[in-house]
């Protein structure tokens, strides 16, 4: 058993025994002066009236001196088994209870009960302490009015205080745990940045609760001070109405994700696609093709249509459209332009190449042709790159890509003199 084990239990057992064994000298020398001396009987006083919670006696100090004076010897008996019974409250109630939880916890599959136990276990012996303090001062009949309603003022503030500290805790706690059980599949913005402005504001708002709570209890109007901070408010929300907005549009796109940094978007109000650099709580960064930074108000990307070629992933396919002449081989045009696209280099060979006859043109036949590709930013390389070789296989082979042509038949009915005219003009 270490030292500090040795001095926990010497002191657990001795306090009590102390206090006990006072109490016990002071009720035989109470005896001893009740045989020797006769009290007189005291005059009955009548009682005064309750003193509300926000009045206290100015002369405080007085009354405690007087009380004190007063204390006989069954007084003190009654305060040293008070004072034990604060101690063993203190002490032992809240390893008590904390065991009993504790038991209660591990009859759980969770483990979450378990850790927000650990988390909350200073304010169980906090409230405990409060409990036994309650109780001990209750049994001391002859406490002045005034200290009696000091004593209530000071269990109040305890038990509220105790709540704050509890409420505070165990919310961040649980904050804290869902982040971490969920940091992978969570924006790396919303971690740093909102959730740390929420746990602000949450905390604001229990102080302000709490201050509420206690002017109420000190009879303290709160009703003109909460209209003169609403109108505020009010009035602040106007000003920086868009700031707001955007402050908004940025929580929701932290938590819904539609994008994450690095992912390639098209916002409409954009007109053209980049990459996402940063998500802000006002403003997202997006790195255009140009390599110019643009920054976009949350709430223009919340209220337009934004196109993410980066989910599911990063593979895009890509079209073209082209004019094949009549009279040739459908089933080997198009058997020879799959082989030729797929030799194309960005082409991806795990995915299909499709060769599509659309549609009978007034020229020709017209063909779609699909592929895939990396990344939409391979999109105009990768398409000129088909287009070129399928133009080349055309060349080689060859097949007939006509051009749509139009032939246009004028009559014109002309007497011999007016032909004459006409031929010499244009000998001329």
């Amino acid at each position: 058993m270490s030292n500090r084990n040795r001095w926990t239990i010497f002191f657990t057992i001795l306090i009590p025994l102390f206090l006990l064994g006072m109490g016990f000298v002071g009720l035989v020398g109470a005896q001893d002066s009740g045989q020797a001396t006769a009290v007189p009987e005291p005059t009955p006083v009548p009682t005064p009236a309750p003193t509300p919670a926000a009045v206290i006696d100015g002369n405080l100090s007085d009354t405690v001196s007087e009380t004190v004076s007063e204390i006989s010897w069954q007084n003190a008996l009654e305060v040293a088994i008070s004072m034990a019974v604060i101690f063993l409250a203190a002490f032992y109630g809240g390893k008590l209870l904390y065991v009993l939880l504790r038991r209660v916890a591990n009859r759980t599959k969770y483990g979450l009960d378990n850790q927000l136990l650990e988390v909350i276990r200073p304010q169980i012996s906090w409230f405990l302490l409060a409990i036994g303090f309650q109780f001990a001062t209750a049994r001391l009949e002859f406490l002045d009015d005034n200290i009696e309603q000091l004593l209530q003022t000071s269990y109040f503030m305890l038990y509220l205080l105790v709540v704050l500290a509890t409420v505070w805790r165990a919310g961040d706690f649980l904050v804290d745990w869902y982040i971490t059980g969920n940091s992978e599949n969570m924006n790396k913005n919303l971690v740093t940045q909102v959730v740390p402005m929420l746990k602000r504001l949450a905390h604001i708002a229990l102080i302000i609760i709490t201050g509420v709570v206690v002017a109420g209890y000190f009879g303290i109007d709160v009703l003109a001070l909460s209209a003169a901070l609403g109108l505020s408010g009010f009035a602040l929300a106007l000003a920086a109405k868009d700031t707001i907005t955007n402050v908004i549009s940025g929580f929701v796109l932290m938590v819904s994700q539609p994008f994450k940094v690095g992912d390639r978007i098209d916002v409409a109000s954009l007109g053209s696609w980049g990459d996402v650099v940063e998500i802000g709580i006002r403003s997202t960064n997006v790195l255009m093709r140009d390599n110019r930074l643009v920054i976009v108000p949350n709430s223009a990307i919340v209220d337009n249509t934004v196109v993410n070629y980066s989910m599911p992933d990063s593979t895009y396919r890509l079209q073209s459209d082209i004019g094949i002449g009549y009279g040739v081989d459908i089933l080997k045009v198009s058997q020879l332009i799959k082989d030729t696209v797929a030799k194309v280099d960005g082409v991806l060979p795990d995915k299909n190449i499709d060769v599509w006859f659309t549609e009978f043109g007034d020229s020709s036949n017209a063909f779609r042709v699909r592929w895939w590709v990396n990344s939409y930013a391979d999109k105009r390389r990768s398409t000129h790159d088909v287009n070129t070789a399928i133009q080349q296989l055309s060349e080689q082979l060859p097949i007939d890509m006509p051009n749509p042509t139009f032939t246009l038949d004028n009559k014109i009915s002309l007497g011999d003199d007016e032909i004459q005219s006409l031929t010499g003009a244009l000998k001329a």
